[in-house]
């Protein structure tokens, strides 16, 4: 019977000072980590998308420059380092007396290969669903696509990027589908590479809701605080105007939030190209032939290999 009551006290005292029946630790968990869609925001519809969808208030704030401006980038801005070989050191030698090896007279010479230096998310823009984005009707019925057109293009360059070895990504391969805005965004940031990304969105302008309009020429744009977004527009352009010598309507941005929905939501450089209007009859009537389709995508290749070659 005592010992009971000294083992009742013993557990008593125990449990007060702390004893050995420690009170188990709740649990810490890991907050969940949001997916990089769910981080996007939605599209206003009431935002413009591209160039084609400024109003007026819009339009008279937006920034031109020239794409031969120059721009000084700063550290960070770059999305791969530029490495310039040091000057070398060595002092001139004489070269070693070579005898030289019999030389197969049918040599197979294999192409240099291309050193990969950035992923292209390539971006047609809209799909068949979107409203507008077709020029007037011409006397004969035909009419300009914009999906068509921006798809066209893309698939020209994938097809010369395949050969030569540049790293790409077709961001939009379906067809049947309206603007598509935070999937096309969501897929680019989702996108693993271990080349640094840059996003390369391809149109064709309008202006007007109706009817036949002037105005007429290229220009590409870019996120109005990217001075990286600025160097690649630059490039481009340069590249457009050099192989079609249309109007040069050169690089443009506006502040504000308002930017498009691609340029302002990659988490990458990104600019967007306009190529040419097809609300211009003349122009359109470019827009539709195959030579000048394939000037337009050789541009935007011989632009991609400047940036592949020389870096940002």
């Amino acid at each position: 019977m005592l010992e009971k009551i000294l083992e009742f006290f013993r557990n008593l005292f125990s449990g007060l000072t702390g004893g050995s029946s420690k009170p188990k630790p709740t649990p810490v968990t890991e907050p969940t980590k949001p997916k990089p869609e769910d981080t996007l925001p939605p599209a206003e519809p009431t935002f413009p998308q591209d160039a084609p969808e400024l109003d007026r208030d819009t339009a008279s704030t937006v920034v031109v420059v020239s794409e031969d401006e120059p721009v000084v980038l700063q550290p960070g801005d770059d999305p791969a380092e530029v490495i310039t070989p040091p000057p070398s050191t060595e002092t001139a030698e004489e070269p070693p007396v070579v005898v030289e090896p019999e030389v197969d007279p049918d040599p197979v010479i294999e192409p240099p290969k291309h050193k990969q230096r950035y992923m292209w998310c390539l971006d047609n823009g809209h799909g068949k669903k979107t409203a507008g984005k077709r020029s007037p009707k011409f006397e004969d019925g035909k009419q300009f696509f914009e999906y068509e057109f921006n798809r066209d293009i893309v698939k020209r360059i994938i097809n010369q990027l395949e050969v030569i070895g540049v790293e790409y990504f077709n961001v939009v391969p379906e067809v049947d589908i309206d603007n598509f805005l935070e999937g096309r965004v969501g897929r680019a940031n989702r996108l693993e590479s271990d080349l640094p990304k840059i996003f390369l969105s391809i149109h064709a302008n309008a202006f007007g809701r109706s009817g036949w309009e002037p105005p007429s020429g290229i220009e590409t744009w870019y996120f109005h605080t990217s001075r990286t977004g600025r160097a690649i527009a630059g490039v481009f352009q340069k590249h457009l105007m050099s192989k079609l010598n249309w109007n040069n309507r050169k690089l443009k941005s506006f502040p504000g939030k308002r930017q498009f929905y691609v340029l302002r939501n990659t988490s990458m450089p990104a600019v967007l190209t306009e190529n040419g209007f097809y609300t211009n009859k003349e122009e359109c009537r470019l827009l539709m032939k195959d030579s000048i389709r394939q000037k337009i995508a050789d541009a935007h290749v011989e632009a991609i290999l400047e940036i592949e070659k020389n870096g940002i």
